[in-house]
């Protein structure tokens, strides 16, 4: 591979978060085979929405964002299970993570 290039991916990838327990917070990694409008909350196993991570265009690419453990408004959440969803276009993705404190 040659360096600044990176492999596209087929279609929206979603990566496992990590770490996995986590505990401040966890690194929120996905690929875009073309640039489009990103979509990454955060949600409880209700379906209820604790934080929006990301409402804007993306370059084609792989991307990291961070999720440290609060809500809309800075408070931080309890421990437990939540669920990441990234919303491309036509295309969602999910992924489960585990708050522990």
């Amino acid at each position: 591979m040659t360096a600044g290039l990176e492999r596209l991916p087929a279609r929206v990838e979603l990566y496992p978060n990590y770490p996995n327990p986590f505990n401040p917070s966890t690194t929120l990694r996905f690929a875009l085979r073309e640039a489009g409008r990103v979509q990454l909350e955060i949600r409880n196993v209700r379906g209820q929405l604790v934080q929006v991570i990301a409402d804007r265009v993306f370059e084609a690419g792989t991307h990291t964002l961070t999720w440290n453990g609060t809500d809309e408004g800075g408070r931080a959440v309890a421990s437990g299970i939540y669920l990441v969803r990234l919303i491309v276009g036509s295309e969602v993705a999910t992924g489960r993570l585990t708050l522990v404190k």
